[in-house]
């Protein structure tokens, strides 16, 4: 069920969502380096996918939601794989568009991630971690819904229902928003909005207090 803490975590994600389209209709993007442009077009097909997620959370059709989270979940950790570690490489974006070349395993890319420190020596530090099988499963989890078994096949086998507590609602959705507000503020960096990334790590800074 949805209680008013729920309401109150969408209402500060659709505030949140409709600060960061205020900021980009404000602003020209710079479209013309290839993984400038494939950054902002994962981040577009990602903040499509936010917008239902949360109509479907409202509308009460949790594993639904659960299901396209896994989808997001996939975008942001390519959006993060090809800024981070192939644009390094200098591979070419047109090899990824025309399927010469694909992507690792979800794993792989998770793992590439955590590997990868930047010039001063900084990693992400279990940012991309916690999605794996040796921290929170976030991934495979999300997947048993779109596989159709694990526990929640069972669940809907034995009840012919799936029921889901206000926390595991709550997690669900601290999720999505952890991955919102990363993703707009790697795009903010990658288009060279510094001011506007600060106005986003105070907003988010601020929601937490």
């Amino acid at each position: 069920m949805i209680n008013s803490d729920i309401d109150s975590l969408i209402e500060i994600m659709d505030n949140d969502f409709d600060l960061v389209n205020k900021i980009l209709n404000n602003k020209k993007l710079n479209l013309n380096d290839d993984y400038d442009k494939i950054n902002y077009t994962y981040y577009s097909m990602f903040c499509t996918h936010y917008d239902s997620f949360l109509l479907l959370i409202q509308n009460k059709l949790f594993s639904s939601a659960i299901l396209l989270l896994r989808t997001m979940l996939e975008l942001y950790v390519k959006s993060y794989y090809l800024e981070f570690i192939e644009k390094e490489k200098k591979t070419s974006i047109l090899d990824f568009l025309n399927g010469e070349k694909d992507f690792p395993k979800f794993f792989n890319m998770a793992k590439k991630l955590e590997e990868h420190a930047n010039v001063s020596g900084a990693k992400f530090d279990g940012v991309f971690k916690q999605f794996t099988k040796s921290e929170l499963a976030s991934y495979e989890k999300f997947s048993l819904f779109s596989h159709g078994k694990g526990e929640y096949l069972k669940a809907t086998f034995e009840h012919q229902k799936i029921s889901y507590t206000s926390q595991q609602i709550t997690d669900v959705l601290k999720t999505a928003k952890g991955l919102f507000e990363t993703l707009s503020t790697l795009l903010m960096y990658v288009q060279g909005f510094n001011d506007e990334v600060k106005i986003l790590v105070n907003t988010y800074q601020e929601e937490q207090l």
